[in-house]
């Protein structure tokens, strides 16, 4: 799988998450707001997002009726690895933010490999912060997550 900026606007910013080139996913981000909203062939959802922490920073995720979801931090300062904590569930993540602009997602021990994502496209924007948590990187590891581990995806996802 991979993310993909497309269409960006003054008021939004847009990516698709694919796979073989079949698009399984639209998130549409607001740049006034807080909020994103996802498109896919299993449903459509509005999130928020909010930063949250100073010497332990995380982003945090909330459905449309701002009930908590989960979160991700940050185990560095730059934020290449941490965990994500979604549904009552943890996981540990792994960036390679310097060469390949890969993702992977390990079950909490990191025993098993659960899911690989290339956030390549991503990749010029992400490399000019400090952390990846000041950028849209943080709630697309959270809504790939999400849209990733739901029961009824696993067919359309790769989730290994």
């Amino acid at each position: 799988m991979k993310w993909v900026n497309v269409n960006n606007s003054s008021s939004t910013d847009n990516f698709e998450l694919l796979e073989n080139e079949k698009v399984l996913a639209g998130i549409s981000f607001s740049r006034q707001t807080r909020f994103a909203r996802l498109v896919s062939g299993l449903e459509k959802r509005m999130f928020s997002f909010e930063k949250k922490g100073f010497l332990k920073p995380q982003k945090v995720i909330r459905n449309e009726y701002g009930i908590k979801l989960g979160k991700v931090e940050g185990l560095k300062l730059g934020g290449e690895e941490g965990y994500i904590e979604l549904d009552g569930k943890k996981y540990f993540y792994t960036y390679d933010k310097k060469n390949s602009g890969e993702l992977v997602v390990y079950d909490e021990f990191r025993n098993k490999n659960l899911l690989t994502c290339s956030f390549n496209a991503l990749n010029l924007g992400i490399n000019k912060t400090k952390s990846l948590l000041d950028t849209r990187f943080a709630s697309l590891l959270l809504l790939l997550c999400w849209y990733a581990f739901q029961p009824h995806s696993s067919g359309s996802a790769k989730v290994l």
